[in-house]
């Protein structure tokens, strides 16, 4: 959740020294991937794509590799790779990929006639479960092709550990144009800065450790602060892992390979208007459609709904600058599923949403999480965990229409990971006008997605008396 009227802002620490150390929150998603749980996100951006291609139809890729070279003085960041310190040399760190080349980056894959959004979203999703390759900078844009009426696809598989949601739609902006002519930028020779040597890394790494320690005999002298933080501890251990924090569900299952997406397309100016008249914000309607998505789902699977309020983690921005990297802390929230009726789950939401942005600590949450994940049993407890039943995040992205090279970005559908047992995501994303509720889920586990999708949709119906005007094809 990393917007105006549904997010919480708060300050993220900060590396120390010089060097480009990777966050706790990052070295997270590295310690947890797996070939089932790929821990990179990203999206699927549908264009008019008669300016990519030429007089045959084919892609112009050599030309559009070129183009996307010269924006990369933009991000620095993405010709940066993953850098393993040797003993006592710290954390990992990022460091300039000196083998770098654009084409290992930038693809062109063709999907399945006749082309359609359905045929679009399988290839997006099996192009998306391969892991990306750690011995280089760890992202990848693919152009979809083959689609009807001279769309073309581009797939952005970015690591969690490079940067967060915000973060990445700060690239798309770098990358990307906001006038279909704007000018080429001019190519800016580029030579990558040496890897630091084991002596820097280790006096770096000792005055880390120094501050640490410090920190910490500071700490000692306020007793109650300490009492305080113990407290928290104790109860986000407990909500963890007891059996009661996260009510048990089919939801809950361990997530494995294969993926399938989904999304309806909604207005944003009405979903402002029905979230106003009932004391809620954007980011409160697109919770009510989620719980009762969700809903549908259990009923369709013939599980309870009387009393059920499952347990959704909602990422929240800390971010306090336009930096690259991960400034993100997580909620959660209770969602009365069993309130048949959209309008009161909405102003019920609302309350509840409020109540927990002045409750809750998102940065510990995270940071507890982070903690977790490098233990020896990390894994196994992300497997079993009992904190959340799903995954809702909801961002900003650009108001006005993005150009790619000149092509107009039609839909923007933003693709999350899936880790552990939570094999449910919502990324409600939006642009230019319109919201795009996409859901990203365990194949396996979710074979009968399409009632969830019907549910939202029969909410949004409810809601505002309209209905959506374009949702993916089962």
């Amino acid at each position: 959740m990393s917007r105006d009227d549904g997010g919480t802002k708060q300050t993220a620490p900060r590396a120390s020294g010089g060097l480009a150390r990777l966050s706790s929150v990052a070295l997270m998603f590295l310690r947890l991937e797996s070939d089932a749980w790929p821990c990179h996100f990203g999206g699927l951006a549908i264009l008019e794509g008669k300016t990519l291609l030429d007089a045959t139809g084919q892609l112009r890729i050599e030309e559009i590799r070129d183009r996307l070279a010269r924006r990369l003085t933009r991000v620095p960041e993405l010709r940066r790779r993953l850098h393993l310190p040797g003993l006592f040399g710290g954390r990992p760190l990022w460091v300039d990929d000196h083998r770098f080349a654009i084409e290992h980056h930038v693809f062109e894959v063709a999907v399945a006639f006749p082309g359609g959004d359905k045929q679009l979203l399988e290839t997006a999703a099996r192009i998306y479960e391969g892991l990306l390759d750690r011995g280089g900078p760890l992202w990848e844009l693919w152009f979809l092709t083959g689609l009807s009426e001279h769309r073309v696809g581009v797939l952005l598989k970015l690591h969690h550990a490079v940067a967060d949601g915000l973060a990445a739609v700060a690239i798309m902006g770098s990358l990307f144009d906001f006038e279909p002519d704007a000018p080429e930028p001019d190519m800016v020779p580029w030579t990558p800065k040496p890897i630091p040597g084991s002596w820097p890394l280790l006096v770096d790494n000792l005055s880390s450790k120094i501050q640490t320690l410090r920190r910490a005999i500071a700490a000692l002298s306020h007793p109650l602060r300490l009492l305080r933080q113990a407290r928290a501890f104790a109860v986000m251990t407990r909500r963890y892992f007891e059996k009661k924090a996260a009510p048990a569900s089919s939801l809950n299952q361990p997530v494995r390979a294969g993926r399938l997406i989904r999304f309806l397309r909604l207005d944003v100016a009405r979903m402002r208007e029905a979230a106003h008249v009932r004391d809620g914000k954007i980011n409160d309607v697109v919770l009510t459609l989620w719980a009762g998505g969700m809903r549908r789902l259990l009923k369709h699977r013939r599980e309870p709904v009387a009393g059920v309020e499952l347990i959704s983690g909602m990422p929240v921005s800390l971010r306090s600058d336009a930096a690259i990297d991960n400034q993100v802390g997580t909620m959660v929230l209770a969602l009365p599923v069993w309130q048949d009726d959209p309008s009161d789950r909405l102003r019920l939401i609302a309350s509840r949403t409020r109540t927990a942005k002045a409750e809750q600590r998102p940065a510990a949450i995270m940071g507890y999480m982070a903690g977790l994940a490098a233990t020896p049993i990390g894994k196994y407890y992300t497997t079993h965990q009992r904190a959340s039943n799903v995954i809702v995040t909801n961002v900003m992205g650009p108001s006005v229409p993005v150009y790619v090279l000149g092509a107009r970005i039609l839909e923007i559908l933003p693709i999350i990971e899936l880790v552990g047992n939570i094999g449910l995501t919502l990324c409600a994303f939006s642009y230019s006008g319109e919201m795009f509720m996409v859901v990203t889920a365990d194949a396996t586990a979710f074979p009968d997605l399409e009632v969830l999708m019907e549910g939202m949709e029969q909410d949004w119906h409810a809601l505002t008396g309209r209905r959506i005007s374009a949702a993916a094809p089962g």
